[in-house]
């Protein structure tokens, strides 16, 4: 699940302060992080983010330089004429 995180919000979070403290953990990787301000939780999440989707573009890159169009098989007739 890319992209997804839980947050705990800790008891001194005080949101019309601008204070917010608490855990955050990317699901997918169970990378977590203890956040003491707005600025950490929001950079952990971007750097997070910013991994996943690297990620996923580098598969896409390869799958798509892997795909390979069939080639057309020569019938017995063909072959043997060379």
């Amino acid at each position: 699940m890319r992209g997804a995180f839980v947050v705990q919000l800790g008891p001194e979070t005080r949101p019309a302060e601008g204070r917010f403290e608490g855990w955050v953990e990317e699901v997918d990787s169970c990378t977590e992080l203890r956040f003491r301000s707005s600025e950490e939780l929001l950079k952990f999440v971007g750097q997070r983010f910013d991994l996943a989707r690297a990620s996923v573009d580098k598969t896409r890159a390869r799958n798509k330089s892997e795909q390979v169009s069939p080639r057309k098989k020569n019938s017995r007739k063909e072959r043997g004429s060379r």
